[in-house]
């Protein structure tokens, strides 16, 4: 039976996506059959045909971004602005496509967790509807702590109890003090453990991005 992991965040650009990518690659070394969706894509099709190349999948684009916007907006504005209907069931659709096709499917977020999707609906509540486990990427530096218990405490008050918190580095050089004594706050303060600090990659290839993923993150604290 497949599984659906939920890649969330904090807020816009703190690495969601270069996260997400270097979890399918560590998940496809391991020999899992892994699909990759964007629910809602705001802006292009970019980080979906990275994940897709990341996981090493071939679904056909539709399934696995059932909803393009073209506008990099939020996307209740962005539909607005393009005179398009969000529609529930083409997600609905696509995560029955992959239900009988891959032992994990990785579901990426856009934005933060109450970013709004419809009039009514915000990101957060994609993941009560895909029915996924869910880890939040934060940022790894000043901030992070306000940042990760908003998000966490938002989580929990609709009874989605994340897996943990990945804290990607947007920098590189020696970790820093905030670095190094957020995560022990976070999960002081709500109980949340930290799954690893992922490094500072840019324009990586998939081997080095999975390579550092299995070092610095718990991948088995996320599949069991």
């Amino acid at each position: 039976m497949m599984k659906s992991i939920f890649v969330a965040g904090t807020d816009t650009g703190v690495g969601k996506t270069t996260v997400a990518g270097a979890l399918a690659a560590a998940m496809r070394f391991k020999g899992l059959r892994v699909g990759v969706m964007k629910p809602v894509s705001c802006g292009g099709l970019e980080d979906v045909r990275f994940l897709m190349e990341r996981a090493g999948a071939r679904e056909p684009m539709e399934k696995a971004a059932p909803i393009v916007l073209k506008r990099p907006f939020s996307p209740n504005v962005a539909a607005k602005m393009e005179r398009r209907k969000i529609s529930l069931e083409a997600i609905g659709d696509s995560l029955e496509y992959f239900e009988k096709r891959c032992d994990y499917l990785l579901i990426e977020g856009c934005g933060g967790l109450l970013v709004p999707v419809t009039d009514r609906l915000y990101v957060i509540d994609l993941i009560a509807l895909t029915r996924s486990r869910t880890i939040l990427v934060s940022r790894s530096g000043l901030g992070t702590i306000n940042h990760s218990l908003l998000s966490i405490e938002a989580l929990k008050k609709r009874g989605i109890e994340p897996v943990g918190v990945v804290y990607n580095r947007l920098s590189g050089g020696p970790l820093s003090v905030p670095e190094k004594t957020s995560p022990a706050v976070v999960f002081d303060r709500s109980g949340v453990r930290s799954l690893g600090v992922f490094p500072f990659m840019k324009n990586s290839s998939a081997d080095r991005a999975r390579k550092a993923f299995l070092k610095h993150v718990a991948l088995g604290k996320i599949l069991c």
